[in-house]
């Protein structure tokens, strides 16, 4: 069988999450699983951080799979959250790494208000206790959601969340965060592609969808977890009609939940990753 027909039968995840943010596991395992499931590329998308991407490209480069650079920014957009995907970024521009550093720093800050808060309501969490699920990255609202089950306070980490942690509950404390534009200037001096990350999940993303696409962004996720079939068609054509690079993967955070991994249960078709792949390389040229 021909190279080319091998690996049209092939699949990629271009959305994957490590320890080194909210996962929960390190990077050359999250290639290894990659591996053991058959993809034939990933990216790393950790959350505002580039830190797991030399250990993930290591893993991949000794067992043979092809690796895209990428990060998770969480940016602001008409007042409302926006996540924005950067794949094939050089992961030592200086600017890319300075903004993510003050993002990171801003977590950390907002992690010590969200103890505060849970305090207040009689939830009394030490600080360490939320780091050692943060032993790799900053501390964010998935550790501190593991420590308030970890302690028995919830039954689940999804129920820190709904209980505690997410937005319009008490103990929720917004993130200080890049407009949508910066992120997407950051990304392109970085020399990566920005992608509007998993535009279905959630009413508001949907919503400002076309007013977000008068950015410059290169691609859409058009594939995700939380899509449904009839969403991924729906990307699949707004991408078309806008001429935008088709992306997207599971979002897996591993067991970070405890409810196993989502790695595996998206399936995005080489065809997209060579295509990025080719965008990343014009850029680079």
């Amino acid at each position: 069988m021909p190279q080319s027909a091998v690996r049209n039968s092939q699949f990629v995840d271009l959305h994957l999450h490590t320890n080194q943010s909210d996962g929960a596991d390190s990077p050359a395992q999250v290639v290894a699983q990659a591996k053991a499931l058959g993809f034939a590329a990933i990216a790393i998308t950790d959350h505002d951080t580039v830190a797991g991407i030399p250990e993930a490209d290591a893993a991949a480069r000794k067992c043979g799979i092809e690796f895209l650079s990428g990060v998770e920014i969480t940016a602001s957009f008409a007042n409302a959250e926006v996540h924005v995907v950067g794949l094939g970024i050089d992961v030592v521009h200086r600017p890319l790494l300075d903004a993510l550093d003050s993002l990171a720093a801003d977590r950390a800050l907002r992690a010590d208000k969200i103890v505060e808060r849970l305090s207040k309501l009689g939830v009394l969490l030490d600080r360490t206790e939320v780091e050692r699920f943060a032993v790799h990255g900053t501390i964010g609202r998935m550790h501190i959601a593991q420590a308030l089950q970890r302690r028995g306070i919830t039954k689940t980490v999804q129920q820190g969340f709904d209980k505690y942690l997410k937005k319009g509950r008490k103990a929720y404390v917004p993130l200080p965060r890049l407009s949508c534009r910066e992120a997407i200037d950051v990304i392109h001096a970085a020399r990566g592609l920005a992608i509007v990350a998993h535009p279905g999940i959630g009413r508001t993303t949907t919503r400002l969808l076309p007013r977000l696409l008068a950015l410059p962004f290169d691609g859409l996720e058009v594939y995700h977890t939380g899509h449904s079939p009839g969403q991924v068609t729906q990307f699949a054509q707004l991408a078309r009609e806008r001429g935008l690079l088709v992306s997207g993967g599971s979002d897996s955070h591993g067991a970070a939940k405890g409810e196993g991994s989502d790695l595996g249960k998206v399936r995005v078709p080489y065809a997209c990753f060579e295509r990025i792949r080719e965008a990343v390389l014009r850029v680079r040229s």
